[in-house]
């Protein structure tokens, strides 16, 4: 699950309510396909992070992923603290990351263990 951690600017972004595909976890990683929220593939540069269960309406609340927000995740397996600045892949449901590089979340904590803090650089195009 994708936690925010601390956020660069002293605004909070307010929740925005999106429709999405069924199924889309608590703190996933999304993007924008065909009009609604979809799951990100593990190099996709997210839109969204999903805030909170799918509503009656269809629409899910999310927050928008901007790089001024620093976020908490699990690793699959330990990163070290000399990948800082680098950037890891998403896991394949969206919620966490792998130790490979190459992705769109790029490093600004490690010490070693599965717990990793850093930034997406967001989407191009959203909503």
């Amino acid at each position: 699950m994708f936690r925010i951690y601390k956020r660069a600017l002293g605004d909070v972004e307010p929740f925005e309510y999106l429709p999405g595909a069924e199924g889309l976890a608590l703190g996933s990683a999304v993007k924008v396909a065909s009009g609604q929220l979809a799951k990100c593939a593990a190099t996709d540069k997210p839109a969204y992070i999903i805030a909170g269960v799918k509503r009656a309406d269809g629409n899910y609340p999310v927050i928008r992923v901007l790089n001024t927000t620093i976020f908490e995740a699990e690793a699959s397996g330990a990163v070290e603290a000399d990948k800082l600045a680098t950037t890891l892949q998403m896991n394949a449901e969206a919620d966490g990351l792998t130790t490979t590089a190459g992705g769109a979340f790029t490093v600004t904590w490690a010490d070693g263990g599965t717990v990793v803090r850093g930034y997406f650089e967001p989407a191009a195009a959203s909503v």
